[in-house]
C-alpha cells in the first residue's frame, strides 16, 4: 500500500489506525525495559454533594481532568480543556468558528459553569453567536476540572439540566511554591491554523501564620486564521487574553478561614468580515471579566458552613470599521449571597443552604436600557446508608424567581458498593434553566440583524426530567470497565415563533413551544496492557427525538468516541489521541463524521529539593481535518495541523 493509501484509509478508518498504532505500540512496549508506571490517585469531587468525596462512588455521572491532564492537553481555556471528556460534544455558534459544549446532547445554555461553586455570568443564550464563557478563569489556575453529566438543580438552581461544570483552582501549601509557564503552537500549514503563544504565572504561600496569599496571572495571543477561498476574510476569529488574580486568606481560629478574592480579564478578539451589502470590514470585540469574592469557611466540630457574597460581571464591547454599525453594548452582572452547613446526624450527613441572587442586564433593547430580576432559593440535602455498602442521597431545592414564580427541583441517587471492584448506581433528578431577561421581559426588542425578535412575558422555564442507571467494574487488575445509560425528559423548551414579515424583515417571539426526548448510553474501559502502556476508550451513543416534529434533534452526533494510548517509559510520557463524532444533522443539512487525533510527548526533570520542569510537545489535528471541505454545513471550525511545545518550572 502506497503513503497516500495509508493516509486515506487512516482517514476515513479511524478503527484501523488506532489498531495500528494500538499494535506499533504494544510491540515497541514489549521490547523495553523500564520502571512500572506510578499509581494513579483517586479522583475526588466537591461539586456532586458539596461534600468532597471518591468520584468512583459519587451520586452522580462525575470525569475529573487533573493539572497534568491539562498540561498535556495544551489547554488554553475551559472548552479545550473538557473536550474529548465523556459525554461532551461540541456544537456550532455560526460566527468566527464558534462552538459551545454540549454534556449528553444538551445544549451549552444548559451546562452551569462554576468556579470554585461561584457560578459566572453565563452569555450564552442571552448573547446571539456567543462562546464568552470558556474564559473567566486561566488554565494555569486551575487544579483540576470537575464535570457531572445530568442534572443538579437540587443543587446549584438555573442553568444544570445538562449538568455543572465546576473549576477548582489551585489552593496555597504550607510553604510558598511558584510555577512559570510558557507554551506557543504554530500552524505547520499556514492556511488552516494560526500561530499562538501563551505566558503565565502562579505563586502562593503563607504570609506568617495566619495568611497565606495566591496570585495568578496570563496572558495569550491566538492569530485569526484566514478563509482559504478569501484570504480577506477570517474563518476563525483571533484573539489576545491577559488575566489577573489574586486571594487572600486569614485564619482568626482554628477551623475558621475568611477568604476574599478577585479575577479579572481582557480578552480581544478580532475577525475580518463581509456584510450584506457586501462592504468588507474590521470585527473587534472587547470582553471585560471580573469575579470579586468573600467567604467565610468554618469547622464548628459537629458542623461544618460556609458564608460567602461574590459579584460576576462581563461587559461587551463591539467595534466595526468602515461604517458598518457595531453589535449593541451589553453588561451582565450577578450579584450573589449564599451560604450552607452541614453535619453528621446519626447515620445521615444533612446539608442545608440557601441563595439569594441578583441578575442584571444592561442592552438598549430593554425597556429603560436595563433589566434586573431577583433570584431565591433554599435547598436540603441528606445522604445516609440504607446498608453497609448501600448509600442514598435525597435532595430537594426550592427557587423562587421574582418573575416567572416557583421551582421545585426534586433529587435522588443510589449507590451499591456491590464489591470492592464494582460499583452500581443511579437516580433521577429534575432540573431547570429561567428564561434571560431578554426572554422574559415584554418590552424587549432586538433587531440588530435581519430579523426582529420580541419578549414574552408570560414565558415558563425550560425543564427536564432525567433518568441513569450506570457501573464501574475493575473487571481485572489490568482492565477497568463502565457504561451508563441515561433518558432526559425536556419539556416546554424556549425557542421562538414567527409572528408576522414586513418585506424582507422576520418577527418572531419568545414562547416555549418544543418537547424533546434525548437518550444514549455511555461506555468505555480502560486497559493497562502492560505496566507501562494503558489504553482509555470512551463512547457516547445519542438518540434524540424533537417531540413535536417527530425528528432527530440538530447539532447532536449519533456516536462520539474518544480514545487514548498513554505509554510510560522511566519519566517519559507518550500519549495518541483520537476524538471521533459521529454523522449528525444541522439546521442545513446532514452532517458527515469526523476524527481529530492528537499526540504528545512529555517529561519531568527534578532539579533540586523543590523546583522541577515540564515540558511536552505534540501535534494537534494530526490529519488537518477542515470542517468545510468535509462539509459546507459545519457551522464551526477547526484550526488545522499545528504544532504545540509547552514548558512548565515549578519552585
Amino acid at each position: 500500500m502506497n503513503s497516500d493509501t495509508t493516509s486515506t484509509a487512516c482517514r476515513h478508518h479511524p478503527v484501523a489506525l488506532a489498531s495500528l498504532l494500538f499494535l506499533g505500540s504494544l510491540h515497541a512496549q514489549v521490547t523495553e525495559e523500564g520502571p512500572a508506571a506510578p499509581a494513579t490517585l483517586k479522583a475526588v469531587t466537591v461539586t456532586a454533594t458539596m461534600n468532597e468525596q471518591d468520584a468512583r462512588t459519587a451520586p452522580a455521572s462525575v470525569t475529573v481532568i487533573t493539572e497534568e491532564e491539562l498540561a498535556e492537553r495544551n489547554a488554553a481555556n475551559l472548552l479545550d480543556a473538557v473536550r474529548g471528556t465523556p459525554g461532551v460534544s461540541m456544537q456550532a455558534r455560526q460566527v468566527g468558528g464558534r462552538k459551545t459544549l454540549a454534556l449528553r446532547g444538551m445544549e451549552g445554555k444548559h451546562t452551569l459553569t462554576l468556579i470554585d461553586g461561584r457560578r459566572i455570568s453565563a452569555s450564552d443564550d442571552v448573547i446571539g453567536h456567543s462562546d464568552y464563557q470558556y474564559g473567566w478563569l486561566p488554565i494555569s489556575a486551575v487544579e483540576r476540572v470537575e464535570i457531572i453529566r445530568g442534572p443538579l438543580s437540587a443543587l446549584y438552581g438555573s442553568e444544570a439540566l445538562g449538568g455543572v461544570i465546576n473549576l477548582i483552582t489551585k489552593k496555597p501549601k504550607d510553604r510558598w511554591m511558584a510555577s512559570i509557564g510558557l507554551s506557543g503552537s504554530t500552524g505547520l500549514d499556514s492556511d488552516t491554523a494560526a500561530d499562538a503563544w501563551r505566558s503565565s504565572v502562579y505563586a502562593a504561600g503563607p504570609l506568617g501564620e495566619r495568611f497565606t496569599l495566591a496570585i495568578n496571572a496570563e496572558k495569550t495571543h491566538q492569530g485569526s486564521t484566514s478563509l482559504p477561498e478569501d484570504r480577506l476574510l477570517s474563518e476563525i476569529e483571533g484573539n489576545r487574553n491577559r488575566s489577573l488574580g489574586v486571594t487572600a486568606s486569614w485564619q482568626p481560629a482554628q477551623g475558621h478561614e475568611v477568604e476574599l478574592g478577585v479575577q479579572d480579564g481582557l480578552e480581544k478578539r478580532d475577525s475580518d468580515d463581509i456584510d450584506r451589502t457586501r462592504t468588507r470590514y474590521h470585527n473587534r470585540y472587547e470582553l471585560e471579566r471580573s469575579q470579586q469574592h468573600v467567604s467565610w469557611n468554618a469547622d464548628w466540630g459537629g458542623w461544618r458552613s460556609q458564608l460567602r457574597a461574590y459579584r460576576s460581571d462581563i461587559r461587551i464591547r463591539n467595534h466595526r470599521n468602515q461604517g458598518v454599525a457595531p453589535t449593541r453594548p451589553q453588561d451582565m452582572r450577578d450579584s450573589v449571597v449564599d451560604g450552607h452547613a452541614t453535619t453528621r446526624w446519626g447515620q445521615h450527613q444533612i446539608t442545608v443552604g440557601g441563595e439569594w441572587r441578583k441578575e442584571e442586564l444592561v442592552n438598549a433593547g430593554l425597556k429603560n436600557g436595563r433589566d434586573d430580576a431577583t433570584h431565591q432559593a433554599l435547598f436540603v440535602q441528606d445522604e445516609f446508608a440504607l446498608a453497609h455498602d448501600l448509600m442514598a442521597t435525597l435532595g430537594l431545592r426550592a427557587d423562587h424567581h421574582e418573575i416567572f414564580g416557583s421551582e421545585l427541583s426534586p433529587r435522588a441517587y443510589l449507590v451499591w458498593e456491590a464489591h470492592p471492584d464494582l460499583v452500581i448506581k443511579g437516580g433521577y433528578g429534575h432540573a431547570f434553566k429561567a428564561p434571560t431577561l431578554k426572554q422574559i421581559s415584554p418590552n424587549y426588542v432586538g433587531a440588530e440583524g435581519p430579523h426582529t425578535f420580541l419578549g414574552n412575558g408570560n414565558i415558563q422555564p425550560e425543564t427536564s426530567n432525567a433518568f441513569e442507571l450506570g457501573a464501574s467494574w475493575q473487571a481485572l487488575p489490568q482492565l477497568a470497565l463502565r457504561a451508563t445509560a441515561f433518558r432526559t425528559e425536556v419539556k416546554q423548551l424556549i425557542t421562538y415563533r414567527l409572528l408576522q414579515r414586513i418585506g424582507p424583515r422576520s418577527i418572531y417571539q419568545y414562547d416555549n413551544v418544543d418537547a424533546a426526548r434525548i437518550q444514549g448510553l455511555e461506555a468505555g474501559f480502560t486497559w493497562d496492557i502492560t505496566p507501562r502502556l494503558q489504553w482509555n476508550n470512551d463512547a457516547t451513543w445519542l438518540h434524540t427525538r424533537d417531540k413535536t416534529t417527530g425528528k432527530q434533534l440538530n447539532d447532536r452526533p449519533r456516536v462520539a468516541w474518544n480514545s487514548s494510548l498513554v505509554w510510560q517509559v522511566q519519566q517519559w510520557r507518550t500519549q495518541l489521541g483520537m476524538e471521533y463524532t459521529g454523522r449528525q444533522q444541522s439546521g442545513s443539512g446532514r452532517l458527515p463524521a469526523y476524527t481529530l487525533w492528537n499526540a504528545s510527548v512529555g517529561r519531568a526533570w527534578k532539579l533540586g529539593e523543590q523546583r522541577q520542569l515540564h515540558l511536552s510537545a505534540g501535534i494537534h489535528n494530526l490529519s488537518n481535518v477542515r470542517m468545510q471541505e468535509e462539509s459546507p454545513n459545519f457551522g464551526y471550525a477547526e484550526q488545522g495541523r499545528r504544532f504545540f511545545v509547552n514548558a512548565r518550572m515549578d519552585f
